[in-house]
């Protein structure tokens, strides 16, 4: 683990965790619009394919990846297709509940806090039953204003067949 020294006050593994709690349980509540304000305008969320067994694709802007959006408008525009009824694939919309684990916090300066995290989600559908992923997430979280807010957020899948939707819900 490398910590910058910074000049502003250290940010704990206590705020990093909270924030990230929060986050699940606004996701597991549906509320999207508290969910959206977690994140910077020019937040990136990633979900990156697997290249094979043990790599996953490095540049989400010249590879195929399970999941990309750049900008929080781009989560926007997946909350409303999604809660607004137009994303087939969601309907009805499923249950979740997020565990989120081992937090790390991993480098920090003055402007940005880098952590990472474990993750298990339980997805709950009428259409599906129950199924259970899991992974990691790989955090940028930037110092604003309104306290820490996720600038991008990498989940990385460990799944070596998608059985079913996936989506910024269910990760």
């Amino acid at each position: 683990m490398t910590m910058v020294e910074t000049k502003a006050a250290p940010v704990t593994r206590d705020a990093v965790e909270e924030l990230l709690f929060l986050e699940a349980d606004l996701l597991d509540r549906r509320q999207w619009d508290e969910w959206l304000s977690l994140y910077t305008p020019d937040a990136v969320f990633w979900v990156p394919s697997w290249r094979n067994e043990d790599q996953t694709v490095e540049n989400p802007e010249l590879e195929l990846n399970l999941i990309y959006i750049n900008g929080r408008g781009g989560l926007e525009d997946r909350v409303f297709r999604f809660d607004s009824g137009d994303s087939y694939a969601s309907l009805p919309l499923p249950a979740t509940s997020h565990v989120v684990g081992s937090v790390r916090l991993l480098r920090q300066t003055d402007e940005q806090v880098e952590a990472g995290a474990k993750w298990i989600v339980a997805t709950m559908s009428h259409r599906r039953g129950t199924q259970i992923r899991s992974g990691w997430y790989d955090y940028v979280l930037r110092r604003t204003e309104h306290g820490l807010r996720i600038a991008r957020k990498k989940v990385t899948l460990l799944e070596t067949a998608i059985d079913g939707t996936i989506d910024v819900y269910n990760l």
